[in-house]
């Protein structure tokens, strides 16, 4: 049986003073497909888990901008930063392609071993960045160009991606 609910984006940041966010969308998650839909923050907000409905939503330069009904204030947006953003599986179109879902992936650098794991996926103007948390190193940025990322692995019983890291994106020895 299909999971329920899918992620479709997350939040990125307030956007302006009037409660909008920056949502982070995927799998060709366009503003017009989410108008009259219900969606969820994951995790909940201090209200708990509820569906949420958007008042506005328009396309920006990184991804949607839009405002929920109930948060009209820069605070209210700045509480739900970082936050993933559900919809009920039947109310969204299947994906393009079957892209497979990368997160929880271990990062494996050539030389410095295991990185940690993949938590996170920045979309920026010019290329993406990979967000690995709980290794040795700390949270590493990992951006997604040609030089850095070797190889992905999607066998299903261990998720890998390869990386060779460029000087300087991480401290080492005091460094």
């Amino acid at each position: 049986m299909p999971a329920p609910y899918r992620r479709i984006g997350r939040i990125l940041k307030p956007h302006g003073t009037h409660g909008e966010v920056t949502l982070s969308v995927r799998d060709g998650i366009t503003a017009e497909i989410l108008e009259g839909i219900d969606l969820w923050l994951v995790p909940p907000t201090l209200r708990g888990a509820r569906a949420l409905r958007i008042s506005s939503v328009r396309e920006g330069a990184k991804g949607l901008i839009m405002r929920f009904d109930e948060g009209d204030d820069a605070h209210a947006a700045g509480a739900i930063a970082g936050a993933w953003v559900l919809a009920r599986e039947e109310d969204v179109p299947a994906p393009a392609a079957a892209e497979p879902d990368l997160l929880g992936s271990d990062v494996v650098d050539e030389q410095r071993g295991f990185l940690g794991t993949l938590t996170d996926v920045i979309h920026t103007g010019a290329n993406d960045v990979l967000v690995v948390d709980n290794g040795p190193f700390g949270q590493v940025l990992v951006p997604v160009i040609e030089d850095v990322v070797i190889d992905v692995d999607v066998d299903a019983t261990a998720q890998r991606i390869r990386v060779r890291l460029l000087e300087g994106l991480i401290e080492e020895d005091g460094r």
